[in-house]
């Protein structure tokens, strides 16, 4: 083992002791049980007033999208007292009030449910497994994940190697280039990971995975069975995990996706107050669709359509900084745009925020899906009523003029398809509570597919084991971490000394 002798700094002792501090807290507030989806019977005063039909993840391969639906203010779930008719019990049954309703999904009290059971998240989140189901269907199809599996030697930058051993998540490897992009994708990852785990009802399995934090996971199709943030339809392989933007995007523009969610609650106005235009902000070298959408809205009175540049992970140019939107913002127009539906199935950061954000009402329009599934449509993504959630248009925008100014012309349907979009979306699959659900699904249906994951190293030459990895509490702290990357760019990668 190499041993460091280190002299600190009075206020680096400070900073890394506010950092485990925070840290700290921070897991006291998550774990508090703030709501009462525990306790049955609490679930006499509340009942869920609507259903709404399961949504899978419409997809997003970028992370500066700017694009979806902006919500609705909707009233607060209907209470429903329980009323027992008919004669007293008798003194040997059982009192009226321990006769416990079926639960229900509630998203005033359940939004921020991180310790769903999985019958609770089963209920509440219909179909949004649909893409773990199938990528264990095609391992059990073609044989068990191996440790070669989970190997990201083949990645030079945006990959991480870790392992959970009785409830504890540790880092085995990563790889993050100068620019900044992987490491804050990773760490983000990694928080809801740790997350998910801390706050299961249940525990999770020991199990050994890598991720990738890439925006197309295997550029040069090698094949490899990783996590990843979008697929294609024939990279079976790939399994496709929930978005770092859950957590947090550390942009000025962006933010905290709890943070962007409370903010759009606090600013938004009523439709009709809303400006009677389309919104889009990202970067053009995703994909030609953008360049499209620029052409079809240049000089419209419709359309706040502009494209932007990115410095690194956090910053915009000095020349696009005026052009630059909050995601608050967006909420503040009728319409907005988004240009990558189907090519995975999932939505991504900023997708995820602008629908969250959509805390009143906001019609999301999309171009004409390129799918990759044999389906027509997403199971959540609702083209006609009266559940329309979105508004299709042609995939080079052609038709996008005129289904703009119908919509326009017809501010009651343009509501009720924003306000659909919000039932679905903000207030049901993209809740944290279903993120939290969505990581523990993975992991557990990952440890059913894969090896048993190794416990410790040995000391070579000696009986002496040490573990494995670095515990993620000390690779969250810049400092600590520093200690173990090795210092080059790029890669820098975590040493396994």
């Amino acid at each position: 083992m190499t041993s460091f002798n280190l002299r600190f700094h009075r206020t680096t002792i400070v900073s890394i002791g506010a950092i485990v501090f925070l840290l700290l807290l921070h897991t006291v507030i998550v774990l508090q049980p703030s709501n009462s989806y525990r306790n049955p019977n609490d679930l006499l005063a509340l009942k869920s007033s609507t259903t709404t039909r399961p949504l899978f993840w419409a997809d997003e391969d970028n992370q500066t999208t700017i694009a979806d639906s902006c919500g609705v203010k909707t009233s607060p779930p209907e209470v429903h007292e329980v009323a027992v008719s008919g004669p007293a019990p008798a003194q040997a049954e059982l009192p009226a009030a321990n006769i416990v309703p079926q639960w229900s999904f509630t998203t005033a009290r359940d939004e921020r449910a991180y310790g769903l059971t999985a019958e609770q998240c089963e209920t509440a989140f219909p179909g949004i497994f649909i893409d773990i189901d199938r990528a264990v269907k095609y391992r059990k199809k073609i044989g068990n994940i191996t440790p070669e599996d989970v190997d990201i030697s083949w990645k030079d930058d945006a990959a991480v190697r870790a392992v959970i051993i009785d409830q504890q998540l540790y880092v085995i490897e990563a790889k993050f280039s100068g620019s900044g992009y992987a490491s804050v994708r990773g760490l983000g990852i990694l928080h809801a990971i740790h997350r998910a785990i801390i706050t299961s009802p249940t525990p999770i399995p020991n199990v050994e995975f890598s991720f990738t934090t890439s925006d197309i996971a295997d550029p040069t199709h090698l094949q490899h069975s990783i996590w990843a943030l979008s697929r294609t339809e024939g990279e079976e392989e790939k399994w496709l995990m929930s978005d770092f933007g859950y957590w947090s995007w550390p942009n000025y523009l962006i933010g905290g996706y709890e943070q962007v969610r409370r903010e759009i609650a606090n600013t938004e106005v009523d439709f009709a107050a809303k400006k009677k235009q389309i919104v889009w902000r990202g970067a053009l070298k995703t994909n030609a669709h953008r360049k499209d959408l620029l052409r079809a809205t240049a000089d419209k009175e419709w359309a706040d359509v502009q494209a932007m540049g990115w410095t690194n992970s956090t910053s915009v140019t000095d020349q696009d900084m005026s052009k630059a939107l909050p995601i608050p913002e967006h909420c503040q127009y009728q319409f907005v745009v988004q240009t990558e539906v189907c090519k995975a199935a999932k939505i991504s950061a900023p997708e995820s925020k602008l629908r969250n954000r959509t805390v009143r009402v906001v019609t999301r329009l999309t171009h004409r899906p390129q799918l990759l599934r044999p389906r027509k449509i997403p199971p959540k993504l609702q083209l006609c009523r009266p559940s329309q959630n979105i508004v299709e248009v042609e995939t080079d925008f052609s038709d996008q003029e005129e289904k703009v100014l119908s919509l326009l012309q017809n501010p009651e349907k343009a509501q009720r398809i924003a306000r659909n979009n919000v039932e679905t979306f903000r207030d049901r699959y993209l809740t944290p509570a279903a993120q939290a659900c969505y990581w523990r699904r993975m992991l557990r249906s990952w440890a059913d597919v894969s090896f048993k994951p190794r416990e410790w190293d040995m000391e070579e030459g000696t009986e002496a084991r040490r573990t494995r990895g670095m515990p993620f509490e000390s690779f969250v702290n810049p400092q600590e971490r520093a200690m173990y990357l090795v210092v080059a760019d790029p890669p820098q990668m975590l040493k396994q000394t």
